[in-house]
């Protein structure tokens, strides 16, 4: 087989594979949404949330959602809204997975269906990616709203949650107070029970597939610190 005709078959297997990771990607994504709702249901549209499903399913990017009279354009934007401090943001659930869904949409091009070869991608828009997705991890973990309160319940044990509300009224912490917690009184958790590692597992996985398609097209991103990473995204 002649050198061409080997590259030709090697670039469309390679395209094939980054065809899998983007597949990867959207079933641990909709899981993310899954979790994410459940844990924090107060922030997400009940009318939107098969709309956002369906889309996930079938790789649309009709999506649109108005923040202050305006239809947000940009996975950026949606970003934006999603970390806003502002306790005053509706579904912010929906704007985190619609603003990470069209950044791995755009990332992927999907709309141009089926890359034939792994030569249509583009291997700093992989970078962009994996730095994006590295600094909503930690965003999910660490950001709080204006009143101090996390925008994110994931790691947190509902006991954690709990403690913190009563310290914020004023109430000291105890020993007696740590055993009426509602949760611990309940005994549906304990104080020694560990944080919750399933959001930022499925994130870690996410990026292990986007890394796996930057290596196919090109040198893999380097895994530098948070605050360069932070250097490099823009919703901030």
């Amino acid at each position: 087989m002649k050198q061409e005709k080997v590259n030709e078959v090697l670039q469309s297997h390679g395209a094939t594979q980054m065809h899998r990771d983007y597949q990867h990607i959207i079933s641990l994504l909709t899981t993310y949404k899954e979790k994410l709702d459940m844990r924090n249901p107060s922030s997400y549209s009940k009318g939107q949330q098969n709309y956002i499903y369906h889309e996930l399913k079938y790789s649309k990017n009709t999506i649109r959602i108005k923040q202050n009279n305006t239809y947000l354009k940009t996975y950026d934007d949606y970003l934006r809204v999603a970390f806003d401090k502002n306790t005053n943001i509706l579904d912010r659930n929906d704007y985190l997975i619609i603003g990470l869904y069209k950044l791995i949409w755009d990332t992927y091009e999907v709309d141009k269906g089926h890359q034939i070869t792994t030569l249509s991608y583009h291997q700093e828009e992989f970078k962009r990616l994996y730095y994006y997705l590295e600094v909503i991890k930690w965003k999910v973990r660490t950001a709080k709203d204006q009143n101090d309160n996390y925008l994110f319940l994931t790691w947190q044990n509902n006991w954690q949650v709990e403690l913190a509300q009563k310290m914020k009224m004023g109430v000291k912490p105890s020993w007696e107070m740590l055993e009426n917690l509602s949760f611990i009184k309940n005994q549906k958790e304990t104080i020694l029970d560990p944080s919750n590692f399933n959001f930022e597992i499925l994130l870690n996985q996410m990026i292990f597939h986007v890394k796996n398609s930057a290596k196919i097209i090109g040198d893999e991103p380097l895994d530098i610190g948070i605050d360069a990473m932070i250097s490099l995204v823009l919703f901030l």
